[in-house]
């Protein structure tokens, strides 16, 4: 890829407010790009206190390989233009649940505008 098709990626990206998770995402056997949407990130990833700071990285690491591992298992090798849903428990990041809560997310399998095989976590609604 180009460095004008990825600076235009990255633009791309931040226009919809995804992450970027592939380096993660490989360790799930993802063999394309896999993005999450920002939602789902503060939602079902990131931990943080009330004053905006991050509690635990490791934590943070763990939630992230949590839900990834829930969407490769959901998606068994399925590949193409794809939507499935997936189930993960996760605790809320408001600081005063400490319970496991049952969230539903959704894989989109799709091609992006330069029609490359892509990924895209996002919450159920979305």
């Amino acid at each position: 890829m180009s460095v004008m098709q990825n600076n235009i990626q990255q633009k791309h990206l931040e226009q919809r407010d995804l992450r970027d998770v592939s380096s993660t995402a490989r360790l799930f056997r993802f063999n394309r790009p896999v993005y999450m949407t920002s939602s789902v990130w503060h939602d079902c990833v990131e931990l943080m206190d009330h004053n905006g700071k991050t509690i635990d990285e490791l934590a943070v690491l763990q939630r992230l390989r949590h839900v990834l591992f829930m969407a490769s298992s959901a998606l068994h090798g399925r590949i193409n233009n794809l939507e499935c849903e997936f189930t993960i428990h996760r605790v809320p990041n408001d600081g005063r649940t400490r319970h496991p809560e049952v969230t539903n997310l959704k894989l989109v399998a799709h091609k992006d505008q330069f029609n490359q095989p892509v990924i895209t976590i996002k919450q159920f609604d979305e």
